[in-house]
């Protein structure tokens, strides 16, 4: 199953550059991508526990930078039970577009199953 590229929503943390924001949005402004701190998100300083909570309640795929905690955190979050629509975890020294190009792909050619519960690393 292809999936809609309207069904995904992705929240960015606080933390990765808007440059991402700016060039999806560039080539797909219908897609809904929101940053951590902007109107209807959580705040900037929001704890990564809480941060899982509201992905998992209003359905976006987080874009974040945080390799050491967030992995950690979403492993409780697990155990206890909860479910996250997925982690898309940004590898250092890749290019803006490398990363664009990937969240693009996950766009057209992703199955939500693939991240759910996981916290994958891109660029693939």
């Amino acid at each position: 199953m292809i999936v809609n590229r309207d069904q995904i929503r992705f929240l960015l943390d606080e933390n990765t550059s808007h440059i991402i924001r700016d060039g999806l949005r560039h080539r797909h402004p219908e897609v809904e991508i929101r940053v951590i701190g902007s109107d209807g998100v959580p705040p900037i300083g929001t704890k990564d526990e809480e941060i899982l909570e509201f992905i998992e309640r209003e359905a976006y795929i987080l874009v974040s930078s945080n390799r050491n905690t967030m992995p950690i955190h979403l492993e409780a979050h697990l155990q206890e039970g909860r479910h996250i629509p997925g982690i898309l975890l940004l590898r250092p020294r890749f290019s803006y577009r490398e990363i664009i190009d990937t969240l693009e792909l996950i766009l057209f050619a992703g199955v939500p199953e693939d991240l759910r519960d996981q916290a994958v690393y891109i660029p693939f």
